[in-house]
């Protein structure tokens, strides 16, 4: 979208994109929780909020990535073009800024699971969103845990061919389970979830962060995958090594496609 700019000519209104954190439950249901970030605020807003703001131009859909954003003019006089897309523009005579801003690189619709949901749902997520990891979220969006592929297989590896089981004792007047002979006993194998096999210490970064912070802590941590969150420590994105090495690729003028993957 454009409008007459102050010379007259057309100015290109910054598109905010939409991010979506898909919170899958033990029963698997999922809830949604959709943010955008307004850098005149400096901190993630709902849609509702954006409507309401006297900035508010439209809400927009881009076929081609399949994304919607919000067109507000709500970037800083001294930011120029600074939301927009790098990524798709920049050529071999632009340096690397690694100031720029973690919001320009990183996942904005994010898989997040909570730490009741069985080991067989994580690996299905796995499989069917092709991610390689993802964050255990509390009630209210807040990361308390990341589970990767590395995980699953650990522990399916521990697991082997035979599963753990728990003996299920009968209360005295209830009816056993099985009408079984003296000496035998009845055993329930033991749900293996989330919080069993997650990492439990998040290294996260706050949405305002840069692209800089986000490369030296996931080499200075040894991890691939950080959540971004917002003012209430609730996940609104997630960064992947990869990530930053698409950006830098472009950034050096290679010509890097999209990826359809969420990291």
């Amino acid at each position: 979208m454009t409008t007459l700019g102050p010379t007259g000519g057309e100015r290109q209104i910054p598109h905010h994109t939409i991010r979506s954190a898909h919170i899958v439950g033990d029963d698997g249901e999922e809830s949604v929780l959709a943010t955008v970030y307004c850098p005149l605020r400096e901190r993630s807003a709902t849609v509702r909020e954006c409507e309401s703001c006297r900035r508010f131009h439209a809400l927009h859909f881009d076929k081609i990535s399949r994304t919607t954003a919000v067109v507000c003019d709500a970037s800083p006089a001294a930011s120029g073009t600074a939301d927009a897309d790098p990524l798709r523009s920049v050529g071999v005579d632009v340096p690397v800024n690694p100031e720029a801003p973690l919001a320009e690189i990183m996942t904005k619709d994010v898989i997040c699971i909570r730490s009741e949901v069985s080991l067989d749902d994580i690996t299905a997520l796995l499989v069917r969103y092709e991610i390689s990891g993802m964050p255990v979220v509390d009630a209210a969006g807040r990361p308390v845990g990341m589970v990767s592929r590395a995980d699953v297989l650990r522990a399916a590896e521990e697991r082997g061919d035979t599963e753990e089981a728990q003996r299920v004792a009968v209360r005295s007047g209830e009816a056993a389970p099985l009408d079984m002979e003296q000496g035998f006993h009845v055993v329930e194998p033991v749900r293996v979830t989330a919080r069993n096999v997650m990492t439990p210490v998040v290294v996260q970064l706050h949405e305002s962060a840069s692209i800089r912070q986000a490369a030296s802590l996931m080499a200075y941590e040894g991890v691939h995958r950080l959540p971004v969150v917002s003012d209430d420590g609730k996940v609104v994105g997630i960064v992947s090594s990869l990530d930053v090495l698409r950006w830098f690729g472009r950034c050096c003028g290679y010509l890097i496609p999209l990826s359809r993957k969420r990291a």
